[in-house]
C-alpha cells in the first residue's frame, strides 16, 4: 500500500497533528507525465495515495499531463499537485518532498477549513485586494525557510481565492523556469513574474509586497493593545534562546522567544552534526527541531517577530522593545542574536547573489546536483561540511582557500580528502561573471599571480560571519573590535545591569554545545538578577537607589 512509504511514528504524527484537524473534504489532483521527472513523478503518486488511506477527507485523484483535465486545469508540467482546485488556486509544481512535506500538510489544513494561518491585519490589506497576483515561490526540498514562505503565499491565495493564485516552484525538477528567472536560490518569491524577495520574509513584509508587487525595504506594523509585561525577554531562536527559554521558565521566570526567520539560526543549515554529545551524527534541523520542541513545552515561541527599537529607562531599570507585532516592557534581556554571513567582496558577488552565488548549501546545493560544476569559498569547518553536502549531492566540486592549510577540523579534512575534492590553495575568487545566472569566475594564483577563468555553475561562500548586533547597538552595550558583545563568560552578564547574551553574538567558539551552555548561564544569571531585584523592591528598595548606594 501507499501507506507504507511513510513510517508508522511519522503515519502517527500526522494524524494526530494534522489530518485530525480536516473539517471538509479536499480534493487533490496529481498530473504527471511518463518520462518526464519519473522519479518525482513517483514520490507525488506516492505520497499523495498515502495521504487518502491515512484520511477520508482527502479526495486524490491522478491524471496524465495533456489530458482533457490537465488542459482545464491549465497544467503543463509533471509532476503538479492542485489543492482543492474548484475553490482555490493552489498548486505544487514539482512533488512535495523533504521540507515541503509540511507546508503540503498545513495547505490541506487551511483548504479543508478555508481558515488561512495569516494574523487578522494582514488578512484585512490581503482583502483590499482587487487585481489579479500570481504568486511563484522557488523551493527546494532541503530548505528549511521555505515551507513557511510558501504558506504565506498559499494563505494569502485562501484569503483572497478570485485574484490570488499561489505556487511552490521546485528548482531542480523545473530548472528551465529558475534559469529563465534567474532564480538558483530558496526561497525567491515572484509576483506577477516580478521578482520581490529573496528568502522567508517576516509575514508584514511578504504582504507588503503582495500589495505593491515590489521587494519592500521596510514593512509597515500595526501595534494594538496595552504594552506586554515579561520577566524575560528571549530575542533569538537557535540553541542558545531556546536554551535559555527553558531554564528561565523552570526557574519561575515569565518568558518568551522572538525570533525574526525560523528557530535553529545556523544549526537549521547544518546538513550534518557530528560532535552534539548524544547524537554520533544527526541532521542540523532535527537537532533544532527536537530543541524547539522541548522549549516550546515552557515558552511561547514568536516566530516571524523582530525588534526594532530597544531602549532602558533610566528611572525603573526596565527595557522597552518594541518590534513589528508589539511593545514589549521586561526587567530582563536575552541577546542572542547569532550571527550573519560574511558577504563575499567579489565583483559580482552582489549582481548574482541569488542567480548562482549563495551563502546557503543546505537551501540551495540541490539544484546544482548531478554533475553541475561549483566552487566553494573558504577553509573552516563550514566550508568543508558544505563542500562535502555539495559533493554527495552529485555536484563537482573545488575549494578555493585563501591559504595554504585549512582551519577545518583534522575529521573533516581527512573527509575532504577520502572524497577526492579538488582545493585551489592560496587562490582567491577575483571576479563572477555570467548573463542571467553564473557562468564563470575568475580566480587569481596568489603564489604565480596568474588570473584563471573557471566554467562553474555555482559559487558557495563560507568565508565566515559578522555578529547580528543591530539591538546591542541600540542599547550601546560594549562590543568589541569586531562587533561582538562583551560577556563576563562566567555570567554571561553584558556591560548593561539585566542585559546578558549568548551563543554566537558573543564571539569565540561557535558550536552548539557552547551556545546551549551560555543559554543555561544566561537564563540562570537573570533569574538570580531578577529574584535580587524583587527581593530589594520589597524591601523598599528599588534598583535605582540600589545602584546610587552602591
Amino acid at each position: 500500500m501507499a501507506e507504507e512509504m511513510i513510517p508508522d511514528d511519522v503515519k502517527k504524527v500526522i494524524r494526530d497533528t494534522f489530518l485530525k484537524e480536516l473539517k471538509n473534504d479536499v480534493a487533490v489532483e496529481v498530473y504527471t507525465k511518463k518520462g518526464v521527472n519519473d522519479q518525482f513523478n513517483e514520490a507525488a503518486t506516492g505520497l499523495i495515495k498515502a495521504m487518502a488511506e491515512l484520511s477520508d477527507k482527502v479526495k486524490a485523484s491522478f491524471h496524465t499531463v495533456g489530458d482533457e483535465q490537465s488542459v482545464k486545469r491549465n497544467v503543463a508540467r509533471s509532476p503538479t499537485v492542485l489543492i482543492a482546485p474548484d475553490k482555490y488556486r493552489i498548486r505544487y509544481i514539482g512533488a512535495p518532498l523533504g521540507e515541503e512535506g509540511r507546508s503540503f500538510l498545513v495547505a490541506l489544513m487551511m483548504a479543508s477549513t478555508g481558515k488561512s494561518i495569516l494574523t487578522a491585519p494582514s488578512m484585512e490589506k490581503i482583502g483590499g485586494i482587487r487585481e489579479k497576483r500570481d504568486v511563484q515561490v522557488f523551493v527546494s526540498p532541503t530548505c528549511p525557510y521555505c515551507p513557511q514562505q510558501v504558506l504565506q503565499a498559499f494563505a494569502a491565495a485562501v484569503v483572497k481565492p478570485d485574484v490570488i493564485s499561489a505556487e511552490a516552484v521546485e528548482i531542480y525538477e523545473n530548472q528551465d523556469l529558475a534559469e529563465n528567472l534567474g532564480s538558483l536560490a530558496v526561497p525567491q518569491t515572484f509576483i506577477n513574474g516580478t521578482f520581490t524577495g529573496a528568502g522567508l520574509q517576516p509575514e508584514e513584509w511578504f504582504v507588503e509586497s503582495l500589495l505593491t508587487i515590489k521587494e519592500p525595504t521596510v514593512a509597515s506594523t500595526r501595534i494594538s493593545g496595552e504594552p506586554v509585561e515579561k520577566d524575560l525577554v528571549i530575542v533569538g531562536g537557535g540553541p542558545a534562546g531556546l536554551t535559555a527559554a527553558i531554564y528561565a521558565v523552570r526557574a519561575g521566570l515569565n518568558s518568551i522567544v522572538i525570533e525574526k526567520s525560523n528557530l535553529g539560526g545556523q544549526v537549521a543549515i547544518t546538513p550534518v552534526v557530528e560532535n552534539y554529545p548524544g547524537f554520533m551524527r544527526i541532521g542540523g534541523k532535527s537537532l533544532v527541531d527536537l530543541i524547539a520542541q522541548q522549549a516550546a513545552q515552557y515558552a511561547d515561541l514568536h516566530i516571524g517577530e523582530y525588534v526594532t527599537e530597544a531602549a532602558k529607562d533610566k528611572h525603573d531599570g526596565k527595557i522597552y522593545l518594541k518590534t513589528n507585532h508589539a511593545i514589549y516592557i521586561t526587567k530582563g534581556l536575552v541577546i542572542a542574536t547569532g550571527v550573519d554571513n560574511r558577504v563575499l567582496e567579489a565583483p559580482g558577488a552582489n549582481k548574482f547573489y541569488g542567480r548562482g552565488v549563495s551563502y546557503c548549501a543546505t537551501c540551495d546545493g540541490y539544484f546544482f546536483k548531478d554533475g553541475k560544476k561549483v566552487i566553494v569559498v573558504g577553509g573552516g569547518n563550514t566550508a568543508v561540511t558544505d563542500a562535502l553536502y555539495l559533493r554527495n549531492l552529485g555536484a563537482q566540486v573545488t575549494l578555493v582557500h585563501w591559504r595554504d592549510t585549512l582551519k577545518a577540523e583534522a575529521r573533516l579534512q581527512e573527509s575532504l580528502k577520502q572524497a577526492g575534492i579538488t582545493v585551489l590553495w592560496n587562490s582567491e575568487v577575483r571576479e563572477i561573471t555570467g548573463d542571467k545566472i553564473v557562468r564563470a569566475v575568475r580566480i587569481e594564483d596568489k603564489s604565480s599571480g596568474t588570473v584563471n577563468e573557471m566554467a562553474v555553475d555555482g559559487v558557495f561562500a563560507a568565508i565566515g560571519y559578522i555578529p547580528s548586533n543591530d539591538m546591542a547597538k541600540q542599547l550601546g552595550l560594549e562590543l568589541d573590535g569586531e562587533g561582538y558583545i562583551k560577556v563576563d563568560l562566567t555570567t554571561m552578564r553584558t556591560s548593561m545591569p539585566m542585559v546578558y547574551a549568548a551563543g554566537d553574538v558573543t564571539g569565540g567558539l561557535k558550536q552548539i554545545a557552547v551556545a546551549v551552555g551560555q543559554g543555561s548561564m544566561a537564563a540562570m544569571s537573570a533569574f538570580e538578577d531578577i529574584s535580587s531585584t524583587y527581593r530589594k523592591e520589597k524591601e523598599g528598595v528599588t534598583p535605582l537607589k540600589a545602584a546610587k548606594a552602591g
